[in-house]
C-alpha cells in the first residue's frame, strides 16, 4: 500500500484555508440564500406591500422549491384567516383548488386599493392567469392584535376567483 504524501503547508495558506472552511460551515448552516427565506409579518411592512409578497410568491409559487409560494403566503396569512384555512396542509390543498390556483404561475397582477382604516384594508386584485385569462379577486388584511407580529398586517381573506375577461 502506498504511503500518504505530507507537506508542509505554509502558516499563511493554512489561515486562509481555516478561514474559507469556517465560512462555507457558517453559509451551510445558516439555512436558505438571502432573498430566499420565508419573510415574516412586520409592522413596517405596508397593507399593500403584504398583497405584494403574497402575489409575488404565488406568482414564483415553485422557486426556489416546490410550493415555495404558498409557504410565503401562508405566513403572512392572519391568526384568524389560520383558524378558518388552516392547518398548513389544509390551507395548501386550497390555494391549488380552481378557484385559486391562477394564482399559481399567473403573469401579472395589479393591486388597487378599495378603503383602509387604521386596521384594515381591502382591495382589488387583478390577476392574469398563465393562459391569459383575467381574474379578479378582493383581498383583505388586518393587523395582527397580539402576539409574535402584533401591529403587523396580514391577510384575513381573500374572495373566490372572478372571471374578468381575457387580457389577450
Amino acid at each position: 500500500m502506498p504511503k500518504a504524501m505530507s507537506f508542509a503547508m505554509p502558516a499563511t495558506l493554512r489561515t486562509i484555508l481555516a478561514g474559507l472552511t469556517a465560512l462555507a460551515a457558517l453559509a451551510l448552516s445558516t439555512g436558505p440564500a438571502p432573498g430566499q427565506e420565508i419573510l415574516q409579518p412586520n409592522p413596517a411592512f405596508s397593507p399593500k406591500k403584504v398583497v405584494s409578497i403574497q402575489l409575488k410568491a404565488l406568482q414564483r409559487n415553485d422557486t426556489p422549491d416546490p410550493d415555495a409560494g404558498i409557504r410565503q403566503t401562508w405566513a403572512f396569512a392572519h391568526p384568524d384567516n389560520r383558524q378558518v384555512t388552516g392547518p398548513y396542509p389544509r390551507f395548501q390543498r386550497m390555494i391549488k383548488m380552481p378557484s385559486y390556483e391562477v394564482l399559481l404561475g399567473h403573469s401579472d397582477h395589479v393591486i388597487e386599493k378599495v378603503a383602509q382604516t387604521d386596521g384594515v384594508a381591502r382591495f382589488a386584485v387583478t390577476v392574469t392567469a398563465p393562459s391569459g385569462q383575467v381574474y379578479g379577486y378582493r383581498w383583505e388584511v388586518r393587523k395582527i392584535a397580539e402576539g409574535e407580529h402584533a401591529g403587523a398586517w396580514a391577510t384575513t381573506a381573500v374572495s373566490p376567483a372572478m372571471d374578468a375577461g381575457d387580457s389577450t
